[in-house]
């Protein structure tokens, strides 16, 4: 009769577990990632700072749908690329710097 018992007061326990519900949003804004950025430079986005361009190297910044002001700064403050950029929907855009001279 104990052997019984244990299986079915388990069952019974199993049974009385509190309903699980997972709910997950999706963000659809559209975002940007830098190219070609030089060491230690500063990223802009309509006029705040937002880090160093490097840590958007292969990683993105989510932004609203719109037109945005893309600014990439030197390390001394000295502006080095300006880029005005129109984004709407899931896009990823790629701010690409032109390459520095040898």
């Amino acid at each position: 009769m104990k052997r019984l018992l244990i299986p079915a007061l388990a069952l019974a326990l199993a049974a009385c577990s509190n309903p699980h519900e997972v709910t997950r949003t999706v963000d659809s804004r559209p975002s940007l990632t830098v190219a070609n950025a030089p060491a230690f430079a500063t990223l802009s986005v309509d006029g705040v700072a937002v880090g160093k361009a490097n840590d958007f190297i292969g990683r993105s910044i989510r932004v609203e749908p719109g037109k945005h002001v893309v600014r990439v700064y030197a390390e001394d403050g000295k502006l080095i690329h300006e880029e005005t950029v129109f984004v709407s929907g899931a896009v990823v855009r790629q701010i690409t710097l032109p390459e520095a001279p040898l």
